[in-house]
């Protein structure tokens, strides 16, 4: 499933990455969010612990070499996840199958065009979310950026509809909070 959303004219990238990157106005954006909280050791409090596919090692977004540390310190293991333990609130869902709070881990890494996200449900729900920024095609006016949602869904059959609905039902309303981040950015009133 992919949805993508024309950023605002004069968002540059880096505004943009450090959007995606800033994961706890990220999680603010959740349309059926109730609460979240930072999970932090999840290599031990996670079961199973947070992992990365090797798809997503190959676009790691490193930060700079820091001018203190030597260049030998930098390591080229994965970094561990960010992790959050995320309560929404879903309605959708047909009496007794789930509650209405659904507790789930959001997994965040930063790539280099943006964040992978991977959240992992009850009942073995998994999503992988890349979220992007790519450079539109065209010249002058048309020239700009965009914000890319390319989410993959692992879940049983008879679940699919239901996690699907609720992706469709929401992504909309995270775009629009988002692009109304970078439109205050580009005004020059910050985050706000």
């Amino acid at each position: 499933m992919v949805h993508s959303s024309r950023l605002p004219k004069g968002t540059t990238r880096s505004q943009a990455l450090a959007m995606l990157s800033d994961y706890e106005f990220f999680l603010s954006c959740d349309p059926h969010l109730d609460k979240f909280e930072s999970i932090p050791n999840p290599e031990t409090e996670l079961n199973p612990p947070p992992t990365l596919p090797d798809s997503v090692k190959s676009q790691l977004r490193h930060p700079p070499p820091s001018q203190s540390s030597p260049p030998e310190a930098a390591s080229d293991s994965a970094p561990t996840p960010v992790c959050y333990r995320v309560t929404d609130i879903v309605h959708a869902i047909p009496a007794g199958i789930w509650d209405t709070n659904v507790v789930s881990t959001y997994e965040f890494t930063d790539i280099r065009d943006g964040v992978f996200v991977r959240i992992r449900s009850p009942l073995s729900i998994v999503m992988d979310t890349f979220w992007e920024v790519r450079e539109v095609d065209g010249e002058g006016e048309d020239q700009g950026l965009e914000l890319v949602e390319d989410l993959t869904i692992r879940c049983s059959r008879l679940l699919v509809g239901i996690v699907k609905g609720q992706c469709e039902d929401g992504w909309e309303r995270i775009h629009a909070k988002m692009i109304a981040r970078l439109e205050r950015e580009v005004k020059g009133e910050g985050q706000g």
